[in-house]
């Protein structure tokens, strides 16, 4: 087999789509597992809805996703690459227009003069009469000197589609069969002579060499066209793999209005890529095992087309969290400290007067933890600030009960007692306190975490306790106590 090329080819009149993600995600997958080659092509010919900021958002989205592309157009601050550009379909309008001129000059195209109103009265006639709205082929047989005679007039190119039938053979959908007579001899050239899409995407995938065009199952209904005009044109005809589509939680096409349909709203919300390109992955492909967790390194090695399934796969931000936080656990710690670095500044929080080690030990202490990168701020604050108030609830639990008061001083002599100030050596005058009251660590450590944080959950007590100081920690016990006695 030659070398693998495919390619993902984006509209810029959006975001990148969580949608166009995963078929990008599965084409990069298969190039890497292969050696073969993953091309980026932007679909810009509608220029009313391009635009170069969505250009740079979809740059954003690769890049962010981690998704390197052996060739493409100038894109964000990446200079074009590969041997078969332009690979902005808006540069290679005159290679489809020639295309079109040859099917027309072979016969196998023609010039259709018709009218808007003609059509519209067309379409209006097979609905009265209840047949699919099919053009009529009125300007198919027009002879030469017709034609001739209507030089001046408006028309557009018509594909003269064939008789008999059409396969397309697709590596998930299997091998599907249309009767050619289900289409109508469909339009290739606008009147001003630009292509309509389905003529562009063939000439750009033949003069790109693509082995493999891998898309959405919403381009089935494409494909024939597709296979005619490839075969008209005497291009070699690609492999295809129609993928199923990305679903939202109530089993519906991902809507663009939807949070979460921009790809770098889950950036934006503190998702790991390599998590998210591993969710997704899942939406539709099976690995054969029982395994869930991989790395970008793992997918390449796992992955297999024919592994692919028909059915799209339902999004579920529960399992994706889950997904998440098992990435977070498996990062280094001082490549979490990285990531939740700007996080915690951009918060407000100086980080300056604390030393690497001490930052790295806070991530350390919050890795278990956390789901997302963004929660890191509200498991931190209280280490660059002091806590501006209590949870609520969590003061009705531990402190508005009798004896929350003596707890409180209990736990104050014992911090005032622990040499040297470890977490462990922490952990284990609680555990002789517990052990002499016959209670649970709970008992104390609760309102110990709420005396030191203000919060009833985060990074483990006696841990987060020996980076606070123990300065700190009986001052913040002071204030809690007072706090308790006032409630009284």
């Amino acid at each position: 087999m030659s070398q693998v090329r495919v390619r993902i080819a984006p509209s810029p009149s959006g975001f990148l789509h969580i949608g166009t993600a995963k078929i990008a995600l599965m084409n990069w997958l298969y190039a890497r597992k292969t050696g073969g080659v993953f091309i980026l092509r932007l679909e810009d010919t509608d220029a009313e809805r391009t635009d170069e900021a969505y250009v740079q958002a979809v740059c954003d989205g690769f890049k962010w996703l981690g998704f390197d592309w052996d060739e493409g157009p100038p894109f964000g601050d990446e200079p074009e690459k590969g041997e078969y550009g332009p690979y902005r379909q808006s540069e290679r309008v005159e290679m489809h227009r020639r295309a079109g001129q040859r099917l027309l000059d072979e016969g196998k195209a023609y010039k259709c003069f018709c009218t808007k109103e003609e059509l519209d009265a067309e379409r209006e006639r097979a609905r009265s009469e209840k047949r699919p709205p099919r053009y009529s082929g009125k300007c198919r047989n027009l002879s030469p000197e017709e034609t001739a005679a209507k030089a001046d007039a408006r028309c557009v190119v018509r594909f003269k589609v064939p008789q008999g039938t059409t396969v397309v053979r697709d590596i998930v959908q299997g091998e599907v069969t249309t009767e050619n007579r289900e289409f109508d001899d469909f339009v290739i050239l606008k009147p001003n002579g630009d292509p309509i899409f389905h003529l562009a995407v063939v000439v750009d995938d033949a003069e790109m060499k693509i082995t493999h065009v891998m898309r959405g199952d919403d381009h089935l209904t494409n494909a024939s066209k597709h296979v005619m005009l490839f075969e008209a044109l005497g291009y070699e005809v690609p492999q295809f793999a129609h993928m199923p589509l990305v679903l939202d939680e109530h089993g519906k096409k991902y809507s663009k209005r939807l949070h979460g349909a921009n790809v770098l709203d889950w950036r934006d919300d503190g998702y790991l890529p390599e998590a998210l390109i591993n969710y997704v992955a899942l939406l539709g492909w099976a690995p054969g095992d029982d395994r869930e967790v991989f790395s970008r390194e793992e997918l390449i090695d796992a992955y297999s087309l024919e592994r692919v399934g028909q059915s799209a796969g339902k999004f579920d931000v529960k399992r994706l969290n889950w997904l998440n936080g098992q990435h977070m656990r498996r990062l280094p710690v001082q490549e979490l400290l990285d990531r939740v670095l700007p996080l915690i500044h951009a918060a407000g929080y100086d980080t300056s007067g604390r030393s690497d080690e001490w930052l790295t030990r806070m991530a350390g202490i919050c890795q278990e933890k956390l789901r997302t990168l963004n929660e890191i701020v509200a498991y931190t604050d209280f280490f660059f600030e002091e806590p501006n108030g209590y949870e609520a609830k969590a003061v009705k639990k531990q402190w508005q009960k009798e004896g929350a008061s003596a707890k409180m001083d209990r736990i104050t002599s014992l911090m005032e007692a622990v040499e040297p100030w470890t977490a462990e050596t922490l952990h284990d005058a609680y555990e002789k306190l517990c052990e002499a009251e016959a209670v649970g660590l709970g008992q104390y450590i609760h309102p110990s975490r709420l005396a030191l944080t203000g919060k009833s959950v985060g990074p483990g007590l006696f841990e987060l306790a020996e980076l606070l100081g123990k300065e700190v920690c009986l001052q913040r016990m002071s204030r809690a106590a007072g706090f308790v006695r006032e409630m009284g």
